[in-house]
């Protein structure tokens, strides 16, 4: 493959591949616009020929985390100063659902919708004791992007973003294009089948 191949905007994958979501919401999650994000992560994959395996499709009671005490606080990646962290709230979500308890074992990447203080429209937790998961924010991207994006950051494991080519999903949001190098370390990763 070219180096400019990479770039592609219009690259499908071959073959049938899946992306494996499991889906939690914090007490603090109080506008609910994660249907926003999954029908926009949805429609892009598609055009590129990766599905989504989502579960459960819509806010659940059973995977809703509460955080003990004020519901709107918000979560902060603090262990010395605060018990409900990232890793916290990552253990609150192995404990409702453990996808290697299932009959395919097949893994799956965890996102959380919550409040978090941090800047961003979305966090992708990296270099942790878990695989890389996602958090996304009350206030998704206008264009509801921000799924994808951090979907990115887990499959490349990286919290590097790429700006090249302009608009694409994994540079500045708001981006609407995915390249063939992302859709490839899409397929790659830990949680496609």
């Amino acid at each position: 493959m070219k180096k400019s191949d990479q770039w592609d905007p219009h690259y499908v994958h071959p073959g049938k591949t899946t992306v494996r979501l499991t889906l939690f919401w914090v007490s603090n999650y109080y506008q609910d616009t994660s249907q926003k994000v999954l029908k926009t992560a949805e429609q892009l994959f598609a055009e590129h020929g990766l599905g989504l395996d989502i579960y459960p499709k819509t806010r659940q009671v059973s995977h809703t985390i509460q955080i003990p005490g004020d519901p709107t606080q918000l979560l902060v990646n603090d262990p010395q100063n605060t018990p409900y962290d990232y890793n916290w709230l990552r253990n609150q979500g192995a404990a409702i659902f453990n996808d290697q308890a299932t009959a395919d074992k097949r893994q799956r990447l965890p996102v959380f919708f919550c409040q978090f203080k941090d800047a961003g429209y979305g966090i992708t937790v990296l270099n942790s004791n878990w695989l890389p998961y996602c958090m996304i924010g009350v206030n998704a991207d206008p264009g509801g992007y921000c799924l994808a994006h951090e979907i990115i950051h887990a499959a490349t494991n990286s919290g590097v973003h790429c700006n090249t080519p302009k608009g694409n999903v994994f540079g500045d949001i708001p981006g609407n294009i995915l390249v063939r190098a992302h859709v490839e370390a899409i397929a790659r990763s830990y949680f496609a089948r």
